[in-house]
């Protein structure tokens, strides 16, 4: 197994614990992030070392080095991932909490990007935020109160001069 494959199994192994335990914060992102970056260093750092020491001839010592890198992976994401209530996964599925349906849902969800913007029953004419516009009653009401609040402070300025 090359440094590619593993760099992408780590990837699956993080966007798969992303959704099968939806129910973390900002903390576990940081913490994803942070966990990919120290594995991804740790890929290359390795496959430098093995491609200077020729490993990679050696299928054996490959394969065995790929389970590691994949129990690695595995068990800082279970053991390590902050969960909401100062949790983690193995704790959970230590517990008999298996993930549900309803947490991949969520999870999938999580992860997804809204493409369906607030703009689609806008008018042209009106501002595309869908706002209410308001009657020019109700406006001219509104400029005429802030007219009485403004107009002391101009008297102000004229007396002043």
């Amino acid at each position: 197994m090359n440094g590619w494959a593993k760099f992408f199994l780590l990837l699956v192994c993080c966007v798969f614990t992303l959704i099968l335990f939806p129910q973390y914060d900002q903390a576990g992102l940081k913490f994803m992030g942070m966990l990919f970056l120290f594995w991804t260093c740790t890929i290359m750092l390795f496959s430098i070392i093995g491609n200077i020491l020729a490993l990679y001839k050696f299928e054996t010592l490959n394969r065995l080095f790929g389970i590691a890198f994949l129990a690695g992976f595995i068990a800082s994401l279970l053991l390590y991932f902050p969960l909401v209530g100062n949790e983690t996964p193995y704790t959970r599925l230590q517990n008999k909490q298996w993930p549900t349906e309803e947490n991949i849902k969520e999870g999938v969800k999580r992860l997804t990007f809204n493409f369906d913007f607030v703009r689609r029953n806008a008018k042209r004419q009106e501002n595309f935020v869908n706002q209410k516009i308001q009657d020019a009653k109700t406006l001219k009401k509104q400029a005429e109160a802030l007219d009485i609040i403004v107009s002391p402070a101009e008297d102000q300025e004229e007396n002043k001069k």
